[in-house]
């Protein structure tokens, strides 16, 4: 029980450190040690969207995301580049059929996420603001 409060606690005081975090806020996350410490909105749309792989140093990116049917993923690509779950599932239904790119690998909840980021030096992933801990570094925040 200690250990869930201290852990609960942490994530509170990171919460109020980050001017701006809200609730409602979706946050980008990266592995503590990816050379990646800044993204931009069309940056973090291009790896979701297959545009892209590589980080601005070349690094390639291990793309995560949330399940396809979650309320996270469809705030996260609203408020990303407007986009709603029927137009991104039709969009990457075509991707498929063509055969170019293969969308990111989903995990199954936020919590999922942040362990799969602390594992993968190479990961990129979106979780919900509130299950933040100091474990993974932030790169961008997504308004709802």
């Amino acid at each position: 029980m200690v250990h869930g409060m201290c852990a609960m606690c942490a994530a509170c005081a990171l919460c109020l450190s980050v001017p701006g975090l809200a609730r409602a806020d979706i946050a980008v996350i990266v592995h503590r040690e990816n050379s990646v410490h800044t993204l931009t909105a069309r940056q973090v749309s291009d790896f979701y969207l297959g545009r892209a792989r590589n980080s601005e140093s070349g690094e390639l990116l291990n793309i995560y995301e949330q399940p396809v049917d979650s309320v996270l993923r469809e705030k996260f690509f609203y408020g990303l580049n407007g986009m709603n779950l029927k137009q991104l599932n039709a969009y990457w239904a075509r991707l498929r059929f063509s055969g170019e790119v293969l969308p990111p690998v989903s995990v199954p909840d936020s919590q999922s996420m942040l362990n799969t980021v602390r594992r993968d030096r190479n990961a990129l992933g979106y979780v919900d603001a509130t299950t933040l801990d100091s474990s993974v570094r932030i790169v961008l925040l997504v308004k709802e």
